[in-house]
């Protein structure tokens, strides 16, 4: 018999005949089993793996898929959230592209017109162009308020770069028929500075008209100063130059005025009327210009005086950061174009 033969089998055979059978498997000794708790135990167990695993793919993508700064109160809690919130997210994102994209395009198309324009109208510091150019207007601004803004650090700016502006101004205004200049400026720059804002619009009114140019006036309301003091004849054109204190600031110290006056029984309340407040607005500050025009590139007033803004006409050119020619005689043709309804 070979040594295979003779090896020990765990399961017991029966010899019939010339043959050995094994056992039925019935007959096969049981294999133990993990228990019933033991699978339990194991069942629980994955059931908590796959709800961590579930909880930290849901803040992973909350966290990383929403952006930061969003409000607690739209920030998504689940997953159909989360995909709504893309989904509008995305919407703007792309109307946020085309917006820019409209923007460039506007912007470089009012920078070539702006161009474009002052290449067109030019004054060469010749009257009787600026005079042209309003020729056949229906009708011109008798009093003109500018808004400009004083600048520290970029070229042209400085005290002497708001006293070339000034004297620009009064120069093209004086051609275009304008009785009354009114300058706004924030801060006051010019306001206690008469002699040397006089002395370099006379300079540029030289340049434009020769040896008799015209004679003009400065006014601070503020302050009550008047330069010169005296002069033999009327001036062509009265400047006057008001800043953020002649805004806001006067109505507030009127109110005051008004009511300390009225509680020691020196006022009649009922004396507060439209009509008085604009008389009394026209005399300690400035008249209402018919037209104001914004040197800069949004409509943005600054601070101007509010009471004095209800019936001007206000306009500005897009994109356009600097004082120029253009600018003022478009301001002008529109005014000529524009109509002025005074309701009741």
């Amino acid at each position: 018999m070979s040594p295979a033969a003779t090896m020990s089998s765990p399961f017991p055979e029966q010899p019939i005949g010339h043959f050995k059978l094994r056992p039925q498997p019935s007959q096969l000794p049981a294999v133990s089993s993990p228990s019933s708790k033991q699978s339990s135990e194991m069942g629980a167990k994955r059931t908590k793996i796959r709800a961590r695993l579930v909880t930290r793919v849901k803040d992973f993508l909350v966290v990383n898929l929403v952006p930061l700064g969003t409000s607690p109160a739209y920030k998504p809690t689940n997953l159909f959230q989360l995909a709504i919130f893309h989904i509008y997210h995305t919407v703007l994102i792309f109307l946020h592209i085309l917006l820019s994209i409209y923007y460039l395009f506007a912007r470089q198309y009012y920078i070539a017109k702006n161009n474009f324009l002052a290449f067109l109208y030019h004054h060469h510091r010749t009257p009787q162009l600026i005079a042209q150019d309003i020729k056949g207007l229906a009708k011109t601004p008798q009093h003109v308020g500018i808004i400009l803004k004083y600048k520290e650090n970029e070229e042209g700016g400085g005290v002497e770069g708001l006293m070339e502006q000034v004297a620009d101004v009064a120069s093209w205004s004086v051609g275009a028929c304008v009785k009354t200049l009114t300058v706004y400026e924030r801060t006051g720059t010019l306001n206690k500075m008469h002699e040397a804002t006089y002395k370099v619009i006379n300079r540029t009114l030289k340049s434009y008209y020769g040896e008799t140019f015209p004679a003009v006036k400065l006014r601070t309301p503020h302050d009550k100063t008047v330069y010169p003091e005296a002069m033999a004849a009327e001036p062509d054109l009265n400047i006057s130059f008001i800043s953020h204190d002649d805004g806001r600031g006067f109505l507030v110290e009127l109110t005051r005025e008004f009511a300390y006056k009225a509680a020691k029984g020196e006022f009649d309340p009922s004396k507060v009327t439209v009509d008085n407040v604009d008389r009394l607005a026209n005399q300690l500050v400035i008249t209402e210009p018919d037209l104001i025009v914004l040197f800069g590139s949004k409509p943005d007033l600054d601070g101007f005086p509010p009471w004095q803004v209800r019936l001007s006409e206000i306009y500005y050119a897009p994109h356009n950061n600097s004082v120029t020619y253009n600018v003022f005689l478009r301001g002008i043709r529109r005014y000529s174009k524009c109509k002025i309804n005074i309701g009741r």
